[in-house]
């Protein structure tokens, strides 16, 4: 099926791209969701008419993944869900719940759940990442931290160190204190030689 974009894509073109691509993929995808229309030489007129409103469009859309990136960058998104003691989730976490919650965290519904792509999916607690593609000309990571709590997300962010350093700091003492136990004797049995 031939196809006028009316938004860039990667892998298939920019605005105003004359393409073919299979029926479904026109039909399911991209008419839908606004990102191509039927070729016709009445629909090419019609486009060209308004060429300049989707370049509009797609600019402020690309300002707005901006703004979204600014926000989100270096900051970890939470997401507190159900879960059994050994860590597996009683459902899933799946791309509406992230978007979501990225929504809420910029305060504004700017992020879809077909912009979300993860490498798998997220059944257990954890910290994982998500790429977010949030227009043709740019997408960003984000990671997502998974847990039961709030403290419990805390601590897979900053694991504690110092636990071991505390726990060797006893060992050793345990140590030295057997050896203490062990030296002592020994000056007593001295004592007695004498």
């Amino acid at each position: 099926m031939k196809v006028i974009l009316i938004d860039a894509l990667p892998k298939l073109g920019k605005i105003g791209d004359i393409v073919v691509v299979k029926n479904g993929y026109a039909k399911n995808f991209l008419i839908p969701n606004k990102k191509a229309i039927c070729f016709t030489e009445e629909n090419y007129k019609s486009f060209e008419s308004k060429k300049h409103e989707f370049e509009q469009g797609s600019i402020a859309r690309l300002e707005g993944a901006s703004k979204i990136k600014a926000l989100t960058e270096g900051k970890n998104i939470i997401i507190i869900e159900n879960a059994s003691d050994d860590g597996r989730l009683y459902g899933s976490v799946n791309s509406s719940l992230i978007a979501s919650k990225i929504n809420e965290l910029i305060g504004e519904k700017l992020v879809e759940k077909s912009a979300i792509f993860l490498n798998k999916p997220i059944k257990e607690t954890g910290i994982y990442e998500a790429k977010l593609a949030l227009h043709s000309e740019l997408s960003i990571s984000v990671k997502l931290v998974v847990s039961r709590t709030e403290s419990e997300a805390q601590a897979l962010l900053n694991p504690k160190k110092p636990a071991k350093a505390k726990e060797e700091s006893e060992s050793s003492s345990e140590e030295n204190s057997d050896n203490d136990a062990q030296r002592k004797p020994r000056k007593k049995k001295e004592k007695a030689s004498e």
